[in-house]
């Protein structure tokens, strides 16, 4: 019996050695967990090179998922095992005659602590097959959502090739011809183009046109175009759109110098700094008991309050501008409304300028609820720092802020004139095709609730409700949608119509004449 006793001993320490030797390669497998999900792609090439990654990580995984599984199940029966042998010494010791009570417990103990065992690993192993089946599920769920796009590229190749695209020769040319689907295409751009697209692509009836490599420069700067230089409803390349997401002449709107020379009754009393020179008449020297209030310098082709420097007194100014650059320099307005902690503010008020495909015919919507702009501390008229001077990020709604009823006709009012006076003297162009942007205009407030223009930006922020639940613009940007382009489902949201003006008839497009033979 002794030799028996000890080649027992022998086997149980292998088993134990074993279940150790499966934890540590258990702990160094890579987790059951793949990174690259189902994203939509613009190209084909885009399509084919993210189908090519989700199949090699569906492979790699299933390997891993797989092994992670083979280890558990090996762990479980060297437990049953061990589980077995424990249980059978158990019972040798019991029928034994001479052992005592002490070594009977002890006995019994090490069974109950092997069945623990078994019965864990075998709920790992359990937990580690559906584990590995459910990511495998969710993988080949990405893969199908990739399959699924490359048809429906392929469709959408088909579909324009064959004349199922929008006709962009002419204006209104394309308005009588009843179409099925309706194409964007995402041309690299920038701006807004691709966040435009992603919300028309959530009506039923929009497909995604592949896009390709049109041209490069001699910087290396790559141009893309829809595959096979076809029209499509909507791009961020405006010759081949059949709505253009950008208004023809919106530098008289974002240049702050350009901007003053047609509303300067709307703005703040604005100098000119063009190469560390004034341009016309500089502003007057202050008197030593003058009451202290900063000075503004900005350079007028930046917005977002990134090129926006402080002075205290007008003289100082020159300093602050920099060879080779244009500035506008403005003096802060006096008893400016502060919100209640005593903190500057500014209102940020979004516009849809809408150039109708007539080629002379603008409309403006406001929207209601904007924004309201607050610095992070107190103002003071000596503190020149931008946290107490600068107001840039977005804070909270405005609908909720007691002068807005009165503040908001006032901002309307000072939006039509800016429109009206642009597209009579012929500083918005008109298109022989739909054109449109969303603009946000700054207003600051003083305390008689008095409202004054400083600038435009063209490409204000705009949030989804993917990245900002809480707050953001999808009812915004659903509803310019839809007014430029309804459909079934649509309606304006906040947008409220302003007026209707008439601008001067469009003049031949070198460029797009210069594009279109490229």
């Amino acid at each position: 019996q002794a030799p028996r006793a000890g080649q027992c001993a022998m086997e149980a320490a292998e088993v134990s050695d074993a279940i150790l030797r499966c934890r540590r390669l258990l702990g160094k497998l890579p987790p059951v967990e793949g990174s690259v999900k189902y994203k939509r792609s613009w190209g084909i090439e885009e399509s084919l090179e993210q189908h090519q990654n989700l199949m090699r990580q569906h492979e790699l995984q299933s390997s891993i998922g797989r092994n992670h599984v083979r280890l558990r199940t090996l762990q479980a029966e060297f437990a049953r095992m061990e589980a077995l042998k424990a249980f059978s010494s158990a019972q040798e010791v019991i029928a034994a005659p001479d052992s005592g009570r002490p070594v009977v417990v002890g006995s019994a103990e090490s069974a109950r602590a092997a069945t623990r065992s078994l019965l864990t690993a075998e709920r790992l192993r359990q937990i580690g097959e559906r584990r590995a089946a459910v990511k495998a599920r969710c993988m080949e769920d990405e893969i199908e959502k990739s399959n699924q796009e490359m048809v429906l590229l392929r469709e959408a190749i088909e579909d324009v090739s064959s004349g199922g695209g929008p006709n962009l020769q002419g204006s209104g040319a394309d308005s009588s011809k009843e179409r099925r689907l309706f194409y964007v295409s995402d041309c690299h751009v920038g701006g807004h183009g691709q966040r435009f697209c992603s919300y028309l692509l959530k009506r039923p009836n929009w497909r995604v046109y592949p896009s390709e490599k049109w041209f490069e420069d001699k910087s290396g700067q790559v141009s893309y175009c829809p595959l096979g230089r076809r029209g499509v409803d909507f791009t961020d390349e405006t010759y081949f759109s059949r709505i253009a997401m950008h208004v023809k002449g919106r530098i008289w709107l974002e240049d702050k110098r350009k901007l003053y020379e047609f509303v300067p009754d709307l703005m703040p009393l604005t100098f000119v700094i063009v190469d560390q020179r004034w341009v016309g008449e500089p502003p007057p020297e202050e008197k030593p008991d003058d009451p202290p209030m900063p000075w503004f310098v900005k350079e007028t082709d930046r917005n977002w309050g990134t090129s926006v420097v402080c002075c205290s007194r007008p003289e100082e100014c020159m300093e602050l501008a920099k060879p080779n650059a244009v500035y506008v320099v403005q003096k802060h307005i006096r008893d400016p409304l502060l919100c209640d902690n005593g903190q500057k503010c500014h209102v940020k008020f979004y516009n849809l300028v809408y150039g109708m495909d007539d080629g002379v015919s603008w409309r403006l919507y406001t929207y209601r609820n904007g924004y309201l702009c607050i610095s992070p501390r107190p103002w003071s008229p000596t503190d020149l720092s931008k946290e107490g001077q600068v107001t840039i990020i977005r804070t909270r709604r405005i609908n909720d802020w007691a002068p807005w009823k009165e503040l908001y006709p006032k901002c309307r009012a000072s939006m039509q004139t800016v429109i009206e006076r642009a597209a009579k003297q012929g500083k918005l162009e008109g298109r022989d095709k739909k054109q449109f942007e969303i603009i946000s205009a700054d207003f600051v407030v003083t305390t008689d609730l008095e409202v004054f223009l400083l600038e435009f930006n063209t490409g204000p922020v705009l949030k989804d409700p993917e990245d900002s639940p809480d707050v953001n613009d999808a009812g915004m940007i659903n509803g310019a949608l839809h007014i430029v382009e309804p459909w079934e489902g649509g309606d304006e949201d906040q947008w409220d119509f302003v007026c209707e003006c008439k601008g001067l008839p469009p003049k031949p497009d070198p460029t797009a004449q210069m594009l279109g033979a490229l």
